[in-house]
């Protein structure tokens, strides 16, 4: 059931999947990789620059990143704090 084969410095190996078990791993490699390329298909509407719109309100705030308006420093009294 096994596959017996011949490496390349003469020595036989076996395959450690039977060939029913190998022909169905393959199978599934295939409907994934069908898949993947379904999915990587260029479309020029989704990649166009105005392609989807901000909120109308994001156009208006300012973005400054996170704002901590709390002191990370609390001075102790100290000359060399």
């Amino acid at each position: 059931m096994f596959v017996r084969m011949t490496d390349n410095y003469g020595k036989i190996k076996y395959k450690t999947l039977c060939k029913v078990c190998n022909s169905e791993n393959v199978k599934a490699k295939r409907k994934v990789k069908k898949q993947e390329e379904f999915v990587s298909v260029y479309d020029p509407e989704e990649q166009a620059k105005d392609a989807f719109k901000d909120d109308p309100r994001a156009d208006k705030e300012l973005d400054y990143g996170k704002v901590s308006r709390v002191a990370t420093y609390f001075p102790k009294g100290g000359l060399n704090d």
